[in-house]
């Protein structure tokens, strides 16, 4: 494993999950993960939060069924120390909190 990817993940284990910003325009909501850089738009904030957790549960997976390809990308191995914490989390609720 590079020395990039093992300082990402000491910053990653000691801060909160990943972030997720929700927006309003024109009366949608927009929720983006800036870590993962997934999006997603609904008609109310929580619908777009609920929407984004399960984006995120499933990038996780998808991320690691095809690890050797994700770790390779320069756009998407760094994402391997969120994609770690987001599997071990066993409810929603973690990942939200």
């Amino acid at each position: 494993m590079s020395t990039a990817i093992e300082a990402q993940r000491d910053v990653v284990a000691t801060s909160p999950l990943v972030t997720v910003i929700i927006a309003r325009d024109d009366g949608r909501y927009m929720a983006k993960c800036l870590e993962l850089d997934l999006v997603t738009e609904m008609d109310t904030a929580e619908a777009a939060l609920k929407a984004m957790v399960e984006m995120i549960r499933e990038y996780a997976a998808d991320f690691l069924e095809r690890q050797e390809l994700f770790l390779r990308s320069p756009n998407r191995a760094h994402h391997k120390p969120y994609v770690d914490r987001i599997a071990g989390c066993k409810e929603d609720w973690e990942i939200m909190s």
